[in-house]
């Protein structure tokens, strides 16, 4: 089925063996949200505490911190929903324009229907020019882009091909710590084994080859490593990848005849002049035959991490290298298609923005670059004030909408929180919250090397939000250290 022999092995649709095993229990950073909500309603009922409201400093959510989707992407989506818009005077001519396109590609003039021609075809057109737009001209084919609604979804649908369940040993995927939390429940949801390798923390939280070769070593007793998931920009580590850390990791995964799964949702948010976001297709291209040809990668786009909003559930993936006939599977089982009909006109939207001779162009342009700017201002601060903490330790953000510093917690403090049965980041995230207000993520919630404790703070609240929050973390920290010493 597939080019290399990596992706393929099964013959009929994936099924989940334990039902029973699919209750999770709720992750630390979600009982620090629902402790979050109680306190907001103490407050409210006049409940007397030493903050007067909660900062929340952890989601990685855009439009939940205030930054809305792009006005042209709700307006042309606005119209292919009720297409009476087309006569109001407030929307914009291009974005009639664009709409009016729109619906002549749906079935029935309507976003209503499964609309399957639409998003396979239009849809998957209009990436394939935007890819190679961005690539500087690489080809891109719409036979081999599958629209789908998010990936996290897709992550499950991709891995199922490559698991098989008459195999002697399970399915292994490299993850890698941190990372997406979502990344390892996928691998788990598509009936393979999650295998973590560590980034190289300090060297720039980069993709150290020898750890991957490790990792898989260890990981053969117990399963058969087919596929290496990367992720760039970083989540939650804010880095970007260097064109030559790809390039060690594409040789690697040649060499080990690995499918390479490109988690790359957060490439709009590179906003670091210096280290600009290289996608690994155009990497691979560029290194020339015989891996330009052989090695198999699929990577990821959403809308959410981009322009658009979480909630509107819309993305793409790309196979390269990859037998088109596998595109079959996902048509023939339902997988990853039939996503909704108003994200993909969103997404298909972003992918053909407005010309620059266009009247919404200035706005639209204007608010991708703000955003840009927002991150790259938030990033700047909180590198300054945790650089002058003398016990907290952060590497350059490159892009992302997260940052990871490590937090010095001393000896006092990891009695207490086992003591407690806590993860001792878990303990001070806890002892922040109670003490100032300020929710941010525990460093378990992403995964991190033994020894190490970190928390994930978000880059995308307002500077005056985050500049609080800054404030509030380093001083929590020093008392935290002088009471625990």
């Amino acid at each position: 089925m597939a080019a290399s022999g990596t992706l393929g092995g099964t013959s009929c649709p994936p099924t989940l063996a334990n039902p029973s095993s699919w209750h999770m229990p709720p992750s630390p950073l979600q009982l620090l949200l629902e402790r979050a909500t109680a306190i907001e309603e103490d407050l409210a009922q006049g409940e007397d505490k030493p903050f007067t409201e909660v900062t929340h400093c952890h989601s990685g959510d855009a439009v939940a911190t205030g930054h809305q989707p792009l006005a042209f992407l709700q307006q042309v989506a606005a119209i292919c929903a009720y297409p009476q818009l087309l006569d109001d005077e407030c929307v914009p001519a291009d974005a009639k324009r664009r709409a009016g396109q729109i619906l002549q590609h749906l079935q029935g003039g309507s976003p209503g229907a499964y609309n399957l021609e639409y998003v396979t075809s239009t849809v998957a057109t209009k990436v394939a020019r935007y890819l190679e737009q961005r690539d500087g001209g690489i080809p891109s084919d719409p036979r081999c882009i599958v629209p789908c609604s998010g990936t996290a979804a897709a992550v499950v649908d991709v891995v199922s091909l490559v698991v098989d369940e008459a195999a002697a040993q399970p399915t292994g995927v490299l993850v890698p710590v941190p990372g997406p939390p979502r990344r390892g429940a996928a691998v788990g949801l598509a009936g393979a084994v999650a295998v973590p390798y560590p980034l190289a923390e300090e060297r720039g939280w980069a993709v150290a080859t020898e750890a991957l070769r490790r990792a898989l070593r260890r990981a053969r007793a117990r399963c058969h490593p087919k596929v290496l998931c990367v992720v760039n920009p970083g989540d939650p580590t804010g880095h970007v990848l260097s064109r030559q850390n790809m390039e060690e990791i594409i040789r690697l995964a040649a060499e080990e005849n690995l499918l390479l799964l490109a988690d790359e949702v957060q490439q709009e948010r590179a906003f670091l002049p210096g280290r600009p976001f290289l996608s690994f297709k155009r990497v691979l291209w560029e290194m020339g035959a015989p891996l330009a040809s052989t090695v198999q990668l699929i990577s990821f786009y959403s809308l959410s991490k981009g322009v658009g909003g979480g909630g509107y559930r819309a993305g793409f993936f790309e196979l390269v290298n990859i037998d088109p006939s596998v595109l079959r599977c996902f048509y023939t089982w339902g997988l990853s298609v039939y996503p909704p009909i108003l994200g993909q006109v969103m997404l298909q939207t972003a992918m053909d923005p407005p010309l620059p001779t266009e009247p919404s162009y200035p706005e639209f342009e204007e608010h991708r670059q703000a955003l840009r700017q927002d991150l790259a201002h938030n990033a700047q601060r909180v590198q300054e004030v945790l650089g002058r903490a003398p016990s907290i330790h952060l590497q350059p953000l490159h892009g992302g909408a997260r940052a990871f510093p490590r937090i010095q917690l001393p000896p006092r403090a990891l009695c207490q929180a086992r003591a407690q049965g806590l993860e001792p980041d878990v303990f001070f995230c806890q002892k922040l919250l109670e003490a100032t207000g300020l929710v941010v993520a525990p460093g378990s919630e992403f995964g991190q090397e033994g020894g190490t404790h970190h928390v994930g703070l978000s880059l995308l609240p307002p500077a005056e939000v985050l500049e609080r929050g800054l404030l509030t973390l380093t001083r929590f920290h020093a008392a935290f250290l002088r009471e625990f010493s």
